[in-house]
């Protein structure tokens, strides 16, 4: 797999657009994503991005299914949790994350 192209993202400390697979496409700031159940992603941020305070900003890439829900939230300091589905119930899905 090749290396994720750089995302220009001016506005935002960390971003980045990721597969439903938890392959990141493009990214500013994200070191990886590491895809730990279905529709449960850790994406790790580098050292000089905390977003133990940040705002999350998390949305379905247009290549999701149709009602595609996407929820964030941190888990310490370089660690966000992307959970994607519908209706309460996991679906793996692709997302664009920005940490602003």
């Amino acid at each position: 797999m090749a290396d994720p192209v750089p995302l220009y993202a001016p506005y935002a400390r960390a971003a980045a657009m990721v597969t439903r697979d938890g392959i990141v496409e493009k990214t500013k700031n994200i070191l990886r994503v590491e895809k730990v159940g279905t529709g449960t992603y850790k994406v790790i941020t580098a050292e000089t991005v905390d977003v133990t305070d940040a705002a999350l900003q998390v949305t379905a890439d247009s290549r999701a299914n149709w009602g595609t829900e996407v929820y964030a939230h941190s888990l310490g300091p370089h660690v966000v949790q992307v959970l994607t589905g519908k209706n309460g119930t996991e679906a793996a899905q692709p997302f664009h994350i920005a940490v602003l």
